[in-house]
């Protein structure tokens, strides 16, 4: 490159990485709201180089710009080549702001899945006992194919509560350790972002302070007034 020139590519780009806080912000593939995230941006990128050093600086839209709670920065970073990666928040695509997510509750989601559960059990044992209740008052003898009828529904009881429910259960308790988790990291992010920030407005306090004279110079400044007097 030429002193004092610019140059683009096609393949160039600039990455960065900041962290936000405000308002609850909802993310895909988090249980809670947050007020403190991560933001990742990808812009096209620029080199120029001026007084013989290379200056790297983003121009323009980013291409892709998303963002993550600081449970999901940290999967992120410390799970590489696992799985299919971490869910992360689209925020803008090639000069295209992208719709906000709706929060959806965990707990109010288990809720309804399980209610819809119970209900379907319900159900089947409705019809369970319409079908014995059928056999047992309008037939005189209960045949093989009877006894093979009500004991498959019998079976598919039995593995309902068995199995299913006790899934359900788990699953439930798995996501609200998982709920729990993003909301340690999430009062953890606020924490070290205060702290941080009254340490910084500590060091502007001390940079207002005036400088302390020099103390050799000060008192040969007292021996040279008391001279004069």
């Amino acid at each position: 490159m030429d002193e004092n020139s610019k140059e683009s590519h096609e393949s160039y780009g600039m990455l960065s990485i900041s962290r936000l806080s405000g308002h609850d912000t909802v993310l895909f593939g988090s249980s809670i709201p947050h007020r403190n995230t991560i933001r990742l941006s990808i812009h096209p990128g620029v080199v120029e180089r001026s007084l013989n050093h290379d200056h790297y600086y983003a121009e323009r839209k980013p291409y892709i710009e998303v963002e993550m709670s600081q449970a999901q920065f940290a999967e992120a970073i410390t799970s590489m080549n696992m799985g299919s990666g971490v869910p992360v928040t689209l925020r803008e695509l090639n000069g295209k702001l992208m719709e906000k997510p709706s929060f959806t509750s965990k707990r109010m989601q288990f809720e309804q899945e399980f209610k819809e559960r119970m209900e379907n059990l319900e159900s089947h044992l409705a019809r369970l006992t319409e079908k014995a209740e059928d056999i047992l008052r309008n037939k005189k003898s209960v045949n093989k194919t009877d006894r093979h009828t009500i004991l498959n529904e019998l079976n598919a009881l039995k593995r309902e509560l068995a199995s299913n429910m006790p899934f359900i259960a788990s699953s439930y308790n798995e996501q609200m350790d998982k709920t729990t988790q993003e909301a340690k990291a999430e009062l953890e992010a606020f924490t070290i972002n205060k702290l941080n920030q009254l340490g910084l407005e500590k060091w502007k306090e001390q940079q207002d302070l005036p400088v302390s004279q020099d103390p050799l110079q000060q008192l040969t400044q007292e021996t040279n007034h008391t001279e004069q007097e």
